[in-house]
């Protein structure tokens, strides 16, 4: 009896039925010998996925039932492995020490074992050196399960030295295996690495990788407890399918993304997808209602309790607010900052992940451009644009070597941006990079800061003075002299002209 519901515990884990898994397991540590060492050890690895902390304490409180030496062996595992998710690396070396010591005397089998949660520590410490001889025994392995999860670790090694091509490579080759030993594979694992290879794919452009998710995406029987990578990967296929130039695909997907969201800070995120979307599209109706939902939404999240990439939905609020709300762009921005990714799970790909600045620099670009602020919004873009040009993330660098663009004046930074963008020649973002033989900004009259060419464009839309106020955080006195400038500049007295020396240059 005790087999069977050990044997269905553990089946229930590798489904990512965690809350079935710890029914089965009730009372374990009362079973009969050897059956209860491995019963709390199948409760510790449901708890170190949900709460580590809780996972030590449970060993500590159950440390008596390890009384074999294979027991004592998965207990020092599971122990360092709950120390690594916990952040205590030190500790978690300390248990692995121990480990290494049962595998010299009496467990030599459990080698490659204990080699995966080396590899796994080395990784949680940025340490990416993937010719180890731990790496090497945990990647061939002949458990085709051991041998998946550490395809997927080495992977997010290769990520750290930004060989992403390799990673590629990794968590292709994993995915394949989870494809042909689907009961030897654990489910969250998968979704993980269908995550991480999906989002590698859509930034580099390799659209066989994509073709690889999306098959796996189908085959995956997705439950409750993966529902944040489910969501992740939805959104991403999205924003695949739109660089694809398949934008109603794309609404299709984001719309289901919309509904999977699991948490209010991932529906903000939702809605700022849907809105960025819109965008690019030039249809504001949508982008405005969209981003309006968003701001409401977000205002109710605790961002400081987001340990993952849920606060980069800041970053993207910032980009959208920064040509309609200077005050909020700016809120945003600052929040993101005064976070940092220290808090971040370090289990999580993005805790390792260079690109964060480059979110966080592009955004401050962003902001910076429209606050009039030319050298410190260039100075910006750049750092974004070298992190993302530098890592081949191609659709990021586009982005912003056209805010590169706008603030120098220099055609040879929208050449760079259309070099970027046609590694997705079916996109709205290739098309509209095309068709501008110049930067927008050359359009305005020269020399005129981009704070004062946004600030025409809002008078022209009508805005009166109070909610150009809001919009561009100035006072109602500065924004007088901000509006005469504007008029100097384009050599009018009045909005009604205005609008037509808009109009004439196409601007309107």
């Amino acid at each position: 009896m005790h087999q069977d519901r050990l044997e269905l515990a553990r089946g229930c884990i590798r489904e990512a039925q965690y809350d079935r898994a710890l029914e089965l397991l009730a009372s374990c540590e009362e079973w009969p010998s050897p059956f209860d060492e491995q019963g709390v050890l199948a409760r510790v690895e449901v708890l170190t996925r949900r709460d580590p902390v809780l996972a030590l304490e449970t060993l500590a409180r159950y440390s008596d039932v390890f009384v074999s030496e294979i027991g004592r062996f998965g207990y020092y595992l599971a122990s360092g492995k709950a120390y690594a998710n916990s952040r205590n690396f030190e500790s978690a070396l300390e248990m692995f020490t121990s480990a290494q010591s049962i595998v010299e005397q009496s467990h030599p089998e459990g080698a490659a074992r204990l080699a995966y949660q080396r590899m796994r520590l080395r990784w949680l410490t940025r340490d990416y050196d993937v010719d180890t001889p731990d790496v090497r025994l945990a990647v061939g392995d002949g458990d085709a399960g051991l041998r998946f999860e550490a395809l997927i670790v080495r992977g997010w090694m290769f990520a750290g030295r930004e060989m992403f091509d390799r990673q590629i490579e990794d968590l292709s080759a994993a995915l394949q295996i989870a494809a042909e030993y689907p009961d030897r594979c654990d489910s969250q694992a998968k979704s993980r690495a269908l995550h991480a290879l999906s989002r590698i794919g859509l930034e580099v452009g390799d659209n066989v990788a994509v073709a690889v998710c999306e098959r796996a995406y189908e085959s995956t029987q997705w439950t409750p407890d993966l529902a944040e990578d489910r969501f992740l990967t939805v959104r991403i296929l999205a924003w695949h399918a739109f660089l694809q130039g398949d934008s109603a695909r794309a609404q299709w997907l984001l719309r289901d993304a919309k509904e999977l969201a699991p948490s209010q800070a991932w529906q903000v995120t939702a809605h700022v997808d849907r809105a960025y979307v819109a965008r690019m599209n030039h249809n504001d109706v949508w982008a405005t209602d969209e981003l309006l939902h968003a701001h409401g939404l977000a205002r109710d999240v605790s961002w400081a309790a987001t340990t993952n990439e849920e606060r980069q939905a800041l970053v993207a609020l910032a980009i959208l607010f920064a040509s309609v709300d200077m005050a909020q762009a700016q809120r945003y921005v600052s929040t993101y900052i005064r976070l940092g990714t220290d808090s971040i799970d370090p289990t999580l790909a993005i805790a390792h992940d260079r690109r964060n600045v480059g979110f966080e620099k592009y955004a401050t670009g962003r902001v910076q451009q429209v606050l009039g602020n030319t050298s410190s919004a260039f100075r910006a873009f750049e750092i974004a644009y070298t992190i993302f040009s530098s890592t081949g993330h191609h659709f990021r660098a586009a982005l912003a070597a056209e805010g590169l663009a706008e603030t120098s004046n220099d055609p040879a930074w929208l050449e760079r941006a259309r070099t970027h963008a046609s590694h997705f020649p079916k996109s709205v973002v290739y098309a509209n990079l095309k068709t501008n033989a110049t930067p927008a900004s050359a359009a305005h009259p020269e020399g005129l800061s981009a704070m004062r060419r946004q600030l025409a464009l809002a008078l022209g839309e009508g805005l009166e003075l109070a909610a150009l106020s809001q919009r561009f955080s100035r006072s109602e006195f500065t924004l007088k002299r901000e509006i005469q400038a504007v008029y100097d500049a384009y050599g009018v007295t009045g909005r009604s002209a205005l609008r037509a020396a808009l109009l004439e240059r196409g601007l309107r």
